[in-house]
């Protein structure tokens, strides 16, 4: 054996005095190095994240390109009916205490009641003569070759020249003629109406059954009179609403089925709501826009 030099024997004595900590356990650095792998992992992938967008399917880019286009779709399926419809129809609209008189294309003229409606296409009697009538009118329409048609929610009315009143409300329909002939038709029945003739439908029969007018100065409505021939009550307030602008309550709902016979002047609120008093047997309690029938 080689035996050292000094230097060497030196470094040998010096080394053996030290006191070197023992070395680690093999399988706890493992585990600290699984550790710090890890947390790089997770490091690395939130920076990738933040630096770049997450990658979407084909399907999920077009999506709200595809919702929309099936919203606008939509939008311009209602939209275009409507659009067409205003460019193309004339609109004629009275309010309440409102009525109007025009004159058509051809001649004829139409006096609106208050709370009433007609629709007719721009191109009115060119081919055709047709309109569509929610509330009341009286028509007094110019002969002519193509016939005048009237639509309502519950019949149709044909004349070919002819002054008559159409009455067509959700609480009634009625046709009264004054000069010609006028036809009246649903899906069930079709019936004629002559000079002094008129229908009164109720609505629950749905039946088209003529008699005469009772009164002079028809419609009463064109003369500032209210002619009620057992009319019910609520009927009557209906009328009355629409030509004032008040708002009518009972007290006790079974006096909206009282039947009214008389003439009520409607010229001044005041008389009529007297009037009713007297044709009713009770009083009545104004109170602002509103009239409690007592």
């Amino acid at each position: 054996m080689k035996k050292l030099d000094k230097l060497q024997q030196l470094i040998w004595e010096r080394s053996a005095q030290l006191n070197l900590p023992n070395p680690p356990d093999k399988n706890e650095v493992w585990m600290r190095l699984e550790q710090l792998m890890d947390i790089s992992d997770i490091d690395m992938s939130q920076d990738q994240q933040r630096l770049s967008p997450p990658k979407q399917g084909i399907w999920s880019a077009l999506r709200p390109r595809l919702n929309y286009a099936v919203a606008l779709g939509l939008a311009l399926v209602i939209a275009l009916p409507m659009a067409y419809d205003s460019l193309t129809t004339e609109t004629v609209l009275t309010k309440v205490t409102d009525f109007q008189t025009i004159q058509l294309a051809d001649g004829s003229t139409i006096s609106l009641n208050a709370g009433s409606r007609i629709k007719y296409k721009k191109d009115f009697n060119t081919e055709h003569r047709t309109l569509t009538l929610s509330g009341e009118a009286y028509f007094n329409v110019q002969k002519g070759t193509i016939p005048f048609v009237i639509n309502t929610d519950h019949g149709q009315i044909t004349v070919l020249g002819t002054s008559f009143n159409v009455r067509a409300r959700k609480d009634g329909f009625e046709v009264g003629v004054n000069e010609g002939i006028v036809k009246v038709s649903n899906e069930t029945k079709s019936v004629l109406l002559t000079v002094g003739e008129m229908i009164d439908v109720d609505l629950n029969a749905n039946s088209l059954n003529k008699r005469t007018v009772s009164y002079g100065n028809y419609p009463d409505w064109m003369h500032e009179k209210l002619v009620c021939d057992r009319t019910p009550l609520s009927e009557v307030c209906g009328e009355i609403e629409r030509t004032f602008g008040i708002s009518f309550k009972f007290s006790n709902q079974s006096l909206a089925d009282i039947t009214v016979t008389g003439v009520i002047d409607t010229k001044d609120l005041n008389i009529v709501l007297s009037t009713i008093s007297l044709l009713t047997q009770h009083e009545f309690k104004f109170d602002g826009d509103t009239c409690t029938i007592i």
